[in-house]
This record gives structure tokens, sequence and C-alpha cells, in this order.
């Protein structure tokens, strides 16, 4: 019956039970909502707390293994040397150093969309992060190998 119920009640029940609830015929059970309707999430996220993304460590500050150096959306800034980039787009220190900026040319590998700028003589300047690494001491001593 597609979900819709039809009572049938005998005929002086029927009488009486139209007297009451001044229902007229046919008679249709109601299905009630078991949990509540929720409406759609949009209008609940707009005011969403900032990222936060920026350099975290600045020119010339010594920083250790894995900590992170930048954190940005894109490639606002590039790995140099000693620098990782992170599935997130940040970058990260691969040794102890000191840390530098530089603005260098790129130069893109051929399947990069700015390889054909670059080779028609268009000059692509982009800010890379560098860590140096301190100078090493000689604080070895010789063993004799005999």
């Amino acid at each position: 019956m597609n979900g819709r119920t039809i009572f049938k009640m005998a005929a002086p029940m029927k009488s009486v039970f139209q007297k009451l609830f001044r229902i007229e015929e046919p008679y249709k059970a109601v299905r009630l909502a078991s949990k509540k309707a929720s409406g759609a999430n949009k209008n609940k996220r707009k005011n969403t707390p900032g990222k936060h993304r920026s350099p975290k460590v600045w020119p010339g500050e010594y920083v250790h293994k894995g900590q992170i150096l930048v954190t940005q959306l894109g490639l606002r800034y590039y790995p140099g040397q000693n620098v990782g980039l992170r599935r997130d787009w940040g970058l990260v220190a691969l040794e102890d150093g000191f840390s530098m900026i530089s603005r260098e040319k790129l130069s893109p590998y051929p399947d990069s969309p700015l390889y054909e700028p670059t080779q028609s003589g268009v000059l692509v300047e982009k800010i890379f992060w560098h860590v140096i690494p301190p100078k090493q001491e000689g604080r070895f001593k010789m063993v004799s190998q005999t």
C-alpha cells in the first residue's frame, strides 16, 4: 500500500471515532519522524580560525634537524641547500645550522610550466631558504692503524 495504512473499523465504532476526532474518511496513519531533521551545515563554518602560515624561523637563527622553517600554502618560498619540502608545502631543516634566505634565478625542469618562459629569456627569481651547517672544527686524533 506504498507506506500508507488505511484503517477499517466497524460501523458503530466508526461513527463514534468520527464524532470525537472530527476526521473524515479515508483514515490514514501519518508516519512521524523518529529523528529530528537537521539542515545543512553551510552557514556554520564561516569563521574558521587562521592557520598562522608564515616563517617560523628568521634568517641568521640556529636551527636543528627536523625543525620547521616555514609553513606556507603553495610554493611561496622554495627549498634550498639542506632544506626539505613537506607534503603540506612546509619547509624543514635537514641538517643543523644557520638559516639563510636568498633570491635566486630559477632554473626549472623541462616538465615545469616555467621552463618555456625561462628559455625564451624571461628572468624568473624566487626566494630560497637554506640551512648552512657550522664550520666543522678539527678535533680529531690520528690513530695509527698498526
